[in-house]
């Protein structure tokens, strides 16, 4: 027998019956997928059991995981293929984009301008009640960094996103706060994540404390951070990005509330999050609250020094009622939204949210 045909019969024996040999020797394969393990067959099902053989047979196999992860990483690094999901978008200079970008800029960019003035007259509630109130968008990456030629719906998606552009550019509130223009001039994007880097988080902060009036130095101090980012996730794949990263500091101790964790930018924790900043003198008075998404909370670590007392409540992690009370309780107001959000619907730009908001206000 040539060598060959014997390598070849002895790789095809370990691919077939090493996964079954790892499942005997006690290895136990973890849910793959971003999915759960498929269920046990039922023996009460009868014979409809046997359709449930195979998957359940399948996600157990010892090292299907890292076998995905590998497929993921030929697909991506050696073919150049992505899924055709359309999830991520590849651009140039190892930039990776979210598919929806594209896509809601093609088919939302006819409401953006009223969303935006929905959440201009939110502001305008709140601010009626005697407190500050300051809102803005997180700039999509597909808005700051230069997107592919060629896109998820080709041309409309490239026209809205030079729409909405502009509409962000040139809007005209006194509680809004425009950010992308300055985004444009350096890399304040991850090139393998959906969200700002510490750069583009240093700028939202840098901007809010114009805006909102802290009379002390913000100074930024280069920093590292390193994570296997969302879009990357969205792969299967495992690679780390550790992109430069800028610190703010406003020569404060910030420490979280009682039952709070200190903030940690390699993870992610839903809901609320509390701290206090001391000394407080010359930062953001009394009580305040930032109301935002994914942006707001990777940017948690840039802005917590610029509150003497702050609160961050996730946009779909808690409840209109925890919302309408944490704006009650707050003498300013911060609200975010992702652009790809900004639309007439989103609940922040609708008269129903504004008139409960209003009704508790008074």
């Amino acid at each position: 027998m040539k060598r060959g045909q014997v390598v070849a019969g002895v790789v095809a024996f370990v691919f077939v019956f090493g996964p079954a040999f790892g499942y005997v020797v006690g290895f136990r394969q973890p849910p793959v997928d971003n999915r759960a393990i498929a269920p046990a067959p039922a023996a009460s099902a009868g014979w409809d059991a046997l359709d449930a053989v195979g998957p359940w047979a399948s996600d157990r196999l010892a090292g299907r995981s890292t076998a995905v992860r590998g497929k993921s990483w030929f697909d991506f690094h050696v073919l150049r293929e992505l899924p055709a999901s359309g999830k991520v978008v590849r651009g140039p200079n190892g930039y990776l984009f979210l598919g929806e970008d594209f896509t809601k800029a093609c088919q939302q960019t006819p409401g953006f301008r009223q969303g935006l003035d929905g959440l201009a007259a939110l502001a305008e509630v709140i601010e009626r009640s005697g407190r500050k109130v300051v809102f803005t968008a997180g700039p999509n990456k597909s808005s700051v960094v230069q997107p592919p030629s060629v896109v998820p719906e080709g041309q409309c998606a490239l026209d809205g996103i030079a729409s909405q552009n502009a509409t962000l550019d040139a809007y005209e509130h006194p509680a809004w706060l425009g950010l992308r223009e300055k985004l444009t001039k350096s890399q304040t994007y991850w090139r393998t994540d959906s969200h700002w880097s510490g750069p583009g988080a240093a700028v939202f902060a840098q901007e809010l404390a114009k805006k909102l009036n802290v009379t002390v130095p913000v100074r930024t101090t280069p920093d590292r951070v390193t994570k296997t980012a969302d879009l990357n996730v969205l792969l299967g794949l495992t690679g780390t990005e550790t992109p430069p990263s800028l610190q703010v500091s406003t020569g404060t101790t910030v420490t979280p509330q009682q039952g709070y964790d200190a903030f940690d930018p390699t993870k992610v924790l839903y809901g609320v999050e509390r701290w206090k900043t001391t000394p407080a003198t010359g930062l953001v008075a009394g009580k305040s609250v930032i109301i935002g998404d994914s942006f707001s909370y990777f940017a948690l670590g840039n802005l917590r020094p610029l509150f003497a007392d702050g609160t961050f409540l996730w946009t779909g992690h808690v409840s209109e009622a925890e919302l309408i009370a944490a704006i009650k309780g707050a003498d300013t107001v911060v609200l975010q939204i992702v652009q790809r959000s900004i639309t007439p619907g989103h609940a922040f730009a609708t008269k129903a949210f504004r008139d409960k908001v209003a009704a508790a206000l008074r």
